[in-house]
């Protein structure tokens, strides 16, 4: 570390402040208390949980957001104890972290989607041990707009497999979508608009646990 020679004055004397002294009480000084043991961004992507992948296409980017932490004190003491899963990852047959577009899994049907992307009969929430998780669309500029459904487990007894859980949240996102056109937000350049950012742009990535039950989709756009 650079010690400054810059003369000092005290008491009205001027003197040099004695650097081999000054780097040794350095040393000295006892280390700064610990981070604390949570932090959570204002906007971050949920990239970090599904794994860092590079999209393919130059016109793609992952949407940035903030994740969900509830209100109540008691809530998150004790949400901070329990285990996150592994992301549900969503991609096209041949690809690995490039997502499939929302519009397609919106409107195919089951079979159609079963045939386009891996690992389509996969039962992927299974493992969970609940009999339904809440899935939640926090928009950047849209906090303000609640968008929250119930995933059911095991719909009919058996257990949710990839291709519906993928044509689940692209629908949510469809009526999402619909619900924002007239709402302002507070984030322009992920504005929600006939001129903006469509339905069509929207490529579903994974599916991230964020939050005890809680957990929101990993969302990347084709900005034209």
């Amino acid at each position: 570390m650079a010690v400054s020679t810059t003369e000092y004055t005290t008491h009205g004397i001027s003197t040099k402040p004695p650097s081999q002294h000054f780097k040794r009480d350095v040393l000295r000084q006892p280390s700064p208390p610990s981070s604390p043991p949570l932090y959570i961004p204002q906007y971050s992507t949920l990239e970090g949980a599904a794994g860092i992948t590079r999209f393919l296409s130059p016109i793609r980017r992952r949407l940035p957001q903030q994740t969900y932490t509830p209100s109540s004190k008691w809530d998150i003491a004790m949400g901070q104890n329990v285990r996150r899963h592994a992301p549900i990852q969503f991609d096209h047959i041949g690809y690995n972290g490039q997502g499939v577009q929302m519009r397609e899994l919106s409107a195919r049907s089951d079979a159609a989607i079963a045939a386009m992307i891996q690992g389509a009969g996969d039962p992927v929430l299974a493992h969970t041990g609940r009999e339904r998780i809440t899935f939640r669309v926090i928009w950047p500029g849209y906090e303000h707009v609640e968008c929250c459904d119930q995933v059911v487990i095991n719909p009919g007894g058996r257990p949710i497999t990839r291709a519906q859980l993928s044509k689940f949240i692209a629908q949510v996102f469809a009526r999402f979508v619909e619900k924002t056109r007239k709402e302002p937000c507070r984030s322009p350049e992920w504005n929600l608009t006939s001129s903006g950012i469509r339905f069509e742009h929207l490529i579903l990535v994974a599916l991230v646990s964020v939050w005890d039950d809680v957990w929101q989709a990993d969302v990347a756009v084709d900005l034209r």
